[in-house]
């Protein structure tokens, strides 16, 4: 993420957290959260006060987005069980309790003030690592133990929508030259559906802007590298999750308007490894 001042970086973080701890207690058996409502409590944060947390469309998308990451990294690790997992701009992210994996090398990325508040609410994983680091500074490559043979998975929930589309390209263009037969799964919105994320943000109260869209993801990322090939996208809401949950009215509405419109989507982007450019 971007340098962000201090109180931009405490409203952007408690964001999707204040919408994980709703979600996970009225939805426990969905995708439990079991760290969010105690971070909540930790950090003071109450935004019971939000118009925009009273739709249940609001803080079931901060789920969903958690539960759409977890089912790529999974997905990716039954052919690469031992591939590393990281997470680009983790904030204050527990996908790695929420999945329980002990199992594989784990890095969570992020700003030293975002990293600070991690290393104070979130207990270490035993493969766990927390990164401080400015994304669009590549020298972070080097501080990941990365094997080939048993790839890498990325992972940026809610991140790029900070950046704008040039730093996306260069970034996810030097990714995938440097980690081959990895892979990135990220959330993203087209012209109009940034016009939504920027009112959401506004209506939460909070000053940051986004930029970065995304208006064909296979034909435009596909055309950025030859590294970057099999871009496929999945419905935001439904691409993954199948039952479990009852959708409000409004939910259901806005659902439909977001894939009409194709306002919002997941991404999933591979890097060509390195026997398919011998072939």
């Amino acid at each position: 993420m971007p340098e962000l001042k201090e109180n931009t970086v405490q409203q952007t973080l408690c964001m999707p957290l204040w919408g994980r701890a709703i979600a996970a207690k009225k939805h426990p058996s969905l995708f439990p959260d079991h760290d969010a409502g105690r971070i909540v409590k930790e950090m003071g944060v109450d935004w019971s006060n939000k118009k925009l947390y009273r739709f249940q469309y609001m803080w079931m998308c901060c789920l969903i987005r958690q539960y759409n990451m977890a089912w790529e990294v999974r997905h990716y690790l039954k052919k690469h069980p031992r591939a590393a997992v990281v997470e680009m701009g983790a904030g204050l992210s527990c996908l790695r309790r929420q999945m329980g994996n002990e199992t594989n090398p784990w890095y969570c990325l992020d700003m030293e003030n975002v990293i600070t508040l991690r290393e104070k609410h979130i207990p270490h994983g035993k493969l766990e690592r927390n990164v401080v680091c400015d994304l669009n500074d590549f020298s972070w490559f080097d501080r990941i133990d990365f094997r080939p043979e048993d790839g890498i998975v990325f992972t940026a929930g809610g991140l790029f929508y900070y950046f704008e589309k040039e730093q996306v390209r260069r970034l996810l263009c030097a990714m995938a030259k440097r980690f081959p037969g990895g892979m990135v799964t990220f959330d993203a919105v087209n012209a109009v559906g940034l016009k939504g994320v920027n009112a959401e943000v506004k209506m939460a109260g909070n000053k940051t802007k986004s930029f970065f869209s995304l208006e064909k993801p296979k034909e435009e990322l596909e055309g950025w590298s030859e590294h970057i090939v099999n871009v496929m996208e999945r419905d935001y809401i439904d691409g993954y999750l199948k039952g479990g949950w009852r959708k409000s009215i409004v939910t259901r509405v806005f659902a439909w308007v977001m894939k009409m419109f194709h306002m919002s989507f997941m991404v999933h982007a591979e890097f060509r490894g390195i026997a398919q450019d011998a072939g």
